[in-house]
């Protein structure tokens, strides 16, 4: 698959609260390998969805923690589910991803300004999204 790496890695969640995480992208193999990933990784994904507009609504009904989002799909681009998302309180966190973003006219730090938590650079090493999730589970609020 290209653009991302399968790695032999089991993370241990050390007792913390589980991650639901819900993972977006208009392309059907990338968005089954990363959610196998992060399954196999130890993480509760809860949802997925094929582009913005079913992603808002499949996040209301699923209440993820988290989100994966590809930024550039059909319907409504992965900024504008974002900040739809978040407007909306159905996620805690959100990680854009995308290899395409400076072709947009965007920056990284436009994508943090508009309300990114983190930006994945496709293509890129599952390890760099294991330790992401790794991360926001361990920050994840208790409650």
């Amino acid at each position: 698959m290209r653009g991302v790496y399968w790695v032999h890695l089991k993370v241990e969640s050390g007792g913390a609260k589980q991650l639901r995480v819900m993972i977006v992208d208009d392309q059907s193999a990338v968005c089954e390998v990363v959610a196998d990933s992060v399954r196999y990784a130890g993480f509760d994904v809860v949802a997925t969805a094929r582009d913005g507009a079913e992603a808002v609504a499949v996040a209301a009904q699923a209440r993820p923690d988290a989100v994966v989002m590809d930024i550039a799909m059909p319907k409504m681009n992965g900024v504008e589910a974002m900040r739809a998302m978040l407007a909306a309180g159905t996620v805690w966190r959100v990680a854009l991803m995308s290899g395409e973003y400076r072709s947009l006219g965007l920056t990284q730090e436009d994508l943090v300004a508009a309300g990114a938590s983190a930006f994945l650079e496709k293509p890129f090493s599952v390890t760099d999204l294991f330790s992401l999730l790794e991360r926001w589970a361990a920050e994840l609020p208790r409650g």
